[in-house]
């Protein structure tokens, strides 16, 4: 018997910092019920609750959720034994039938197979109806193959007609569709082969693979993974996407990338992993010590937004356990679910109790149980409400603007040119304004009035606005005002707006950058004040401190007093090699309205270099400073007074964004990123020391733009995130310190 224990392998900080400790409690609800075939999960009495399906060699059944009553839906009746099955409504009653493959003789390829569909309700509840044969029928998958928005029958038999052991040579196995007739109950099913090369397919999906809402057949077999896909002439075209010689195989999703997870050889000791990727998607052995592997499954099972692998295997006792994968392919944990009481035939993922975590439900061959495995992983330090998702989007900010008490967000749909509200709690949108694609963003009492407003920036042509807000925020429209704009005369190139006081006035001043190396500004950076009446000025006031002294296309802004001397100085940073890839500060003279402020430059050959904030780190009363490398990789922070670097994780690639708070309310200054390119969330816990620990907050996750605000006012900062590539607006709860 193979014991698995918790254990890890080559690991980057990144990865495995702060995954939530996966726990599983079984529930053995059949047992002694001879070879359990396969399970599958649905909802077949229609109450909203999925069940659980399972077939052993003479018997359909399910087991109603919550009790887990087992009812029998067909017994003696089709031809031994039941292999496989698959759900879907297929005479269109709105009740739930099933496709069932029979007659299972996996070494007779000349005869035998049978495929039929039964009743799962209703009065005839349990008849079974034929469709077809086939010789070694072992996999069914329902799909819409041809685009026209109903399902066909895939079936998939293990070996070509007439091939024998060991080798199955000659004839491939045929991958049969079956298209559901008018009267399927009656009429003849009419059947196409989709293809006949492939030797020992031993399992297939159905998916829409190239994404153009029609689904392929993505096959695991003796020559590797293979997509088919139907043209509307009825043609079916063959892609080799992945080698080796895979039997089992599911996809899931880690990070932005699709994966692909097989059991190596048919009924073998490895689990391989392929990556998406143009080509031949890339292969990893992620196991090579399990005995006869032979079912899979993918879900969220720590709810880091990344899905983990379950894998099963049935000699030796059998097995369950998890695979956990991080997105940058280098690390790899395993965690134990079942150790000797399951030797795996088959598994299903799905969550059964609606907590939002999935669990996993196998059926045995030689222990003859069904177990379902209840998820009671540990809960989430972070919570991930969606605010709105289907545009792409690089800021968003946060603050009452309906005048409920509540936080509401607003965003730009960067395709759409639209400012938008959305106002909490149901996050109901308004749009505010359109024809600006804003890069950036900041959230200020403009007028003086009381109410927040917002203040957008385009980046090229450059172009700075504000849309005041009304007494009725959701209501009444927001009157837009040009602060700045490159067609006259004023910036261009404005990706990072920032406020602060930088004379010291008591009144908050606007930063932002003039990045483009041309127009009235090229590679500069200025401070806009507000004009004693911004409701009747036809621009702010600009003072250009940086004049032409920014060059490769600076980004985001950082403010403080660097030098202790009472005046705040203003930093950035700059992302190209071609003048960039520098963190610098400017030091504020006695006037701040003068131009040419000193440059001081903190740190060159900085790849991607984008943002930078000021804060003391490490509590020696010096400020410091805090960057990232959003066009390239890293995270890290520099120690006054010589600036010394001290890498907090440089593995991270395209951190854009940076925002800097006390997130575990320690009193100390911790920071949260989102890296675009790897679809990371993290924060990073500071000792206050200025030494820092890596969490991961969530998977799957791009963005441009974040912010630390207490979106539910619960006293602690929460991560806003403006999802770019994700195309989405979400915010993550903080429930660190719970």
């Amino acid at each position: 018997m193979r014991t698995i224990v918790q254990r890890c392998f080559l690991s980057l900080a990144i990865a495995a910092s702060a995954a939530a400790a996966m726990k599983f409690r079984a529930q053995e609800i059949q047992r002694d019920w001879g070879v359990v075939y396969a399970v599958t999960i649905a909802d077949v009495n229609k109450d909203g609750k999925p069940d659980v399906v399972a077939i052993n060699p003479t018997q359909v059944a399910w087991y109603e959720n919550p009790s887990w009553e087992k009812h029998v839906i067909l017994e003696g009746v089709s031809k031994k034994d039941n292999v496989c099955i698959a759900a879907n409504d297929i005479d269109g009653d709105g009740a739930l039938d099933f496709a069932l493959g029979a007659d299972w003789q996996p070494t007779n390829t000349a005869s035998g197979g049978s495929l039929q569909w039964i009743r799962g309700a209703g009065k005839a509840a349990g008849a079974m109806m034929p469709i077809g044969e086939e010789p070694t029928l072992h996999r069914i998958r329902w799909g819409d193959i041809d685009g026209d928005g109903k399902a066909e029958l895939v079936v998939a038999p293990l070996h070509g007609r007439g091939t024998k052991g060991p080798e199955w040579q000659g004839q491939g196995a045929r991958i049969l569709v079956f298209r559901v007739p008018n009267n399927p109950a009656h009429d003849k099913w009419t059947m196409e082969v989709a293809d006949d090369s492939l030797h020992i397919v031993h399992n297939l999906i159905v998916t829409d693979f190239d994404k153009d809402k029609q689904q392929e057949i993505v096959t695991a077999s003796r020559e590797g993974i293979h997509v088919l896909k139907r043209a509307a002439d009825g043609q079916w075209a063959k892609t080799r996407i992945g080698d080796g010689q895979p039997g089992e195989i599911k996809m899931g999703r880690i990070g932005p990338k699709r994966v692909l997870a097989t059991v190596e050889p048919w009924h073998g000791n490895s689990i391989v992993m392929y990556e998406e990727r143009s080509g031949l998607w890339a292969r990893q052995v992620v196991e090579e010590k399990l005995s006869s592997a032979h079912a899979l499954g993918w879900g969220d099972f720590d709810g880091d937004g990344a899905d983990e692998l379950a894998a099963g295997w049935r000699d030796k006792k059998g097995g369950v356990a998890i695979y956990k994968r991080a997105a940058d392919g280098r690390s790899a944990s395993i965690t134990s679910v079942d150790d000797g009481g399951m030797a795996t035939e088959d598994l299903a993922v799905a969550d059964l109790n609606g907590d939002g975590r999935p669990e996993i439900v196998a059926v045995g061959r030689a222990t003859k149980n069904v177990k379902i495995y209840w998820n009671e992983s540990d809960a989430r330090q972070w919570t991930r409400h969606v605010i709105v998702e289907g545009f792409a989007n690089m800021t968003a900010v946060a603050a009452d603007f309906t005048g409920s008490g509540k936080v509401d967000v607003i965003t730009n749909d960067y395709a759409g040119k639209h400012t938008i509200l959305y106002a909490a709690p149901d996050w109901k949108p308004v749009v505010l304004h359109t024809g600006a694609q804003a890069i950036h963003s900041a959230v200020m009492d403009v007028n003086g009035d009381g109410r927040m407003d917002f203040i957008g920036a385009q980046y090229s042509p450059g172009w700075i606005y504000w849309l005041e807000q009304p007494k009725r925020g959701l209501k009444d429209p927001w009157t837009y005002r040009l602060i700045d704009e490159t067609k006259s005369g004023g910036v261009n190139g404005v990706h990072g707006l920032m406020l602060g006081d930088v004379d010291k006035d008591g009144k908050p001043d606007l930063i932002g950058n003039s990045a483009q190396p041309k127009g009235a500004f090229p590679n500069s950076l200025a401070w806009f004040k507000v004009p004693p009446n911004p409701r009747k000025a036809s621009r702010w006031e600009r003072i250009v401190f940086a004049d032409r002294d920014a060059p490769g296309l600076s980004h985001y802004l950082g403010f403080g007093d660097v030098n202790g001397d009472g005046r705040p100085d203003l930093a950035s940073a700059a992302k190209v090699p071609d003048g960039g890839n520098w963190f610098a500060w400017w030091e504020a003279p006695a006037n701040p309205k003068q131009t040419g402020w000193a440059k001081h430059v903190i740190a060159e050959n900085q790849d991607g270099a984008t943002n930078i904030q000021m804060a003391d780190v490490n509590r020696d009363g010096n400020v410091d400073f805090i960057a990232t490398r959003g066009h390239g990789k890293g995270v890290v922070w520099y120690e006054a007074p010589n600036w010394t670097p001290h890498e907090i994780n440089p593995n991270l690639t395209g951190p854009h964004s940076l925002a800097i708070g006390d997130i575990d309310g320690d009193g100390d200054i911790d920071i949260a990123t989102v890296a675009k390119d790897d679809f990371v969330a993290a924060w990073f816990e500071n000792d206050g020391k200025g030494n820092f620990k890596t969490h991961v907050i969530y998977n799957d996750q791009a963005a441009y733009d974040v912010r630390l605000v207490d979106m539910d006012r619960d006293g602690d900062l929460d991560l806003l995130v403006a999802g770019q590539e994700s195309k989405n607006v979400v915010w993550y709860e903080n429930r660190v310190k719970r």
